[in-house]
């Protein structure tokens, strides 16, 4: 009987070259897709967009300048209330960055913004992952308005403080008694109130108070109707100007009296 001791090695030999083929059609399968990927995804330039605000014309216009953008970009330019980003805001144009880096631009404010105290805007592509910048302003007159002489600086101590205040007593769904500290003198506050968490920005005016010599004070305001039966109440004060002094707190609306 004749046995052929090298077929078995054959038979093995054939088969390790038959998993070395298929082996390496898989490699370079996974090689030609990683190619194909790395050309599709898209890159993002290294640096961040940013905006900053140039002026404002109150319920108007606002003019910005851009630092830092990609070129050749489509951005649509929406705008919101505070707090928002212009996230899923009033889309009021879209802007090509042309050469990209920095370019000053004007756009409406919507009607639909008009009166706000203060406003959300956004740029923004419409790629997957888009390039993006945000900012916000006070809507009112700011800026380069026409020849307008320089304020002359008030003669005097100069306030270099941060106001702030506390809560004293609530009566519930009725008023709130607070302590101002450290407030700045001949200053008009609007007082709004409005829910927890909002810092009373947009809320419901109160009142106006105006600081007199400044510094400490005690003042009592009323709890506008809408907030009755709140558990929690947001109020501010805060005067109108480009750069305002403001302060805020937050109280529960129950009966209580605390200093």
């Amino acid at each position: 009987m004749k046995m052929n001791f090298l077929s078995g090695n054959q038979d093995r030999s054939g088969g390790n070259h038959r998993l070395f083929t298929r082996s390496l059609l898989v490699v370079s399968l996974l090689l030609v897709f990683g190619l194909v990927f790395a050309w599709a995804v898209p890159t993002h330039a290294s640096t961040i967009p940013t905006m900053s605000i140039s002026s404002v014309v109150a319920d108007k216009t606002v003019t910005i300048q851009t630092h830092d953008f990609p070129a050749n970009q489509d951005f649509i330019v929406t705008m919101g209330p505070m707090g928002s980003r212009g996230i899923n805001g009033i889309v009021v144009a879209t802007t090509n960055s042309g050469v990209g880096g920095s370019f000053t631009v004007t756009y409406n404010i919507p009607p639909q913004l008009a009166g706000s105290q203060q406003i959300a805007i956004r740029m923004q592509t419409a790629h997957a992952y888009p390039f993006y910048a945000f900012n916000w302003f006070w809507n009112n007159t700011t800026g380069a308005t026409g020849g307008v002489p320089p304020v002359t600086p008030p003669v005097g101590p100069i306030y270099t403080g941060i106001p702030t205040f506390t809560v004293c007593s609530v009566v519930q769904n009725s008023s709130v008694t607070i302590r101002g500290n450290n407030f700045p003198p001949n200053q008009a506050f609007t007082v709004t109130m409005g829910p927890f968490g909002t810092q009373g920005i947009g809320g419901y005016t109160i009142g106006t108070f105006n600081s007199g010599v400044g510094g400490a004070f005690t003042a009592t305001f009323n709890i506008p109707p809408q907030l009755a039966g709140s558990y929690r109440i947001a109020i501010r004060m805060q005067t109108a100007h480009a750069y305002p002094f403001f302060a805020y707190n937050w109280f529960y609306n129950n009966t209580a009296t605390v200093c």
